[in-house]
């Protein structure tokens, strides 16, 4: 890539921690579906006149600006100090920073136990669970070949968290989603916290949490940007290399 002049972008991913509460006797959740005999009935259900669990999709998003879940201007703050190799992503990526229209951080909702916490779920027991996604890290991965074999394993190194900004953001998450949980209707539904849980509750301590569960929700990005060449794009809407005359690159870590 080097070679045809064109720079290499190192890739980002969306990252989440996860968020997860004991539901209320009584309330049923998608963990009733693991139950073949309910499973069963709730399809029968669907097919007679679609109704019952199979008749909705049980998952909710809200996507903020930094704005929303920066009151004091301390991620504003942060982002100030990081240091960014210069590229007009990076220059774009920062002007996302002030606007309004561009979120940075996603919370999802599901009526289950969802993965990504330090505790495993008990048998019977229904749950709700949220997703603390970071929309725009700032972090950057890699991914290289590590011989000439070509059914080698790569090397990737995600290098999630490396900078403070991505970490506080994931904290203001967990401290948001928590007041959406404490207040009504969800409070309503809720026996109490699973996870993180009450031993981790200062910055400090969700900061702690979040670096021991952050996982990624399989949305590389930017490996091979499609962009116009001056943007530091790699490949054209053709998907062809710029400065190649055959090369493409065609993969689902191709971001528009």
């Amino acid at each position: 890539m080097t070679a045809t002049g064109v720079e290499y972008i190192k890739d980002g991913d969306h990252v989440s921690a996860t968020y997860t509460v004991q539901a209320k006797p009584g309330l049923e959740t998608w963990t009733r579906m693991e139950d073949p005999a309910f499973a069963k009935t709730q399809s029968e259900l669907f097919k007679s006149n679609g109704s019952g669990m199979l008749s909705g999709l049980p998952v909710a998003y809200a996507f903020l600006p930094l704005k929303d879940i920066d009151e004091d201007g301390k991620l504003a703050r942060l982002a100030e100090k990081l240091f960014l190799e210069t590229s007009p992503v990076s220059t774009l990526q920062i002007e996302w920073l002030k606007d309004d229209r561009v979120a940075f951080l996603q919370l999802a909702g599901y009526d289950r136990f969802m993965p990504g916490t330090l505790q495993a779920p008990e048998p019977g027991v229904n749950y709700i669970s949220s997703s603390v996604i970071l929309l725009h890290p700032f972090f950057k991965g890699s991914v290289h070949i590590s011989s000439n074999d070509p059914t080698a394993a790569p090397v990737i190194d995600h290098n999630y968290l490396d900078n403070e900004f991505d970490v506080q953001v994931l904290v203001e998450g967990y401290k948001l989603i928590r007041k959406i949980y404490e207040n009504a209707p969800l409070k309503d539904l809720v026996d109490h916290e699973v996870s993180p849980g009450p031993a981790f509750q200062s910055d400090a301590e969700l900061a702690e949490y979040a670096k021991k569960v952050i996982g990624s929700t399989y949305h590389p990005i930017a490996t091979a940007s499609m962009l116009p060449r001056e943007d530091g794009g790699v490949v054209d809407e053709r998907l062809k290399v710029y400065g190649t005359a055959n090369l493409r690159v065609v993969s689902t870590a191709r971001d528009t």
